[in-house]
């Protein structure tokens, strides 16, 4: 099975990234592509909610410990 595109939006907080991926996914929708939207962190995996944990303050991890996790809670969706 060969691979999609991967499109990704970053931003800041409410700079309106959903907005513009919510619109972009109807575009390609209605023009027939099938689409899977993914969000990230995902926080219902065993990593997604230990990075939950410490983006609500709950736990203190180093810098490249939290970049490791948030690149394997992307790995694991792939």
């Amino acid at each position: 099975m060969a691979r999609g595109k991967l499109i990704v939006f970053e931003g800041l907080d409410r700079a309106g990234k959903s907005t513009q991926c919510e619109k972009l996914v109807a575009d390609l929708q209605n023009d027939g592509v099938k689409v899977r939207h993914m969000r990230f962190p995902d926080r219902t995996t065993p990593i997604g909610q230990m990075i939950n944990s410490y983006l609500s303050g709950q736990s203190d991890q180093e810098d490249h410990v939290i970049h490791l996790l948030f690149s394997a809670n992307r790995w694991e969706a792939a």
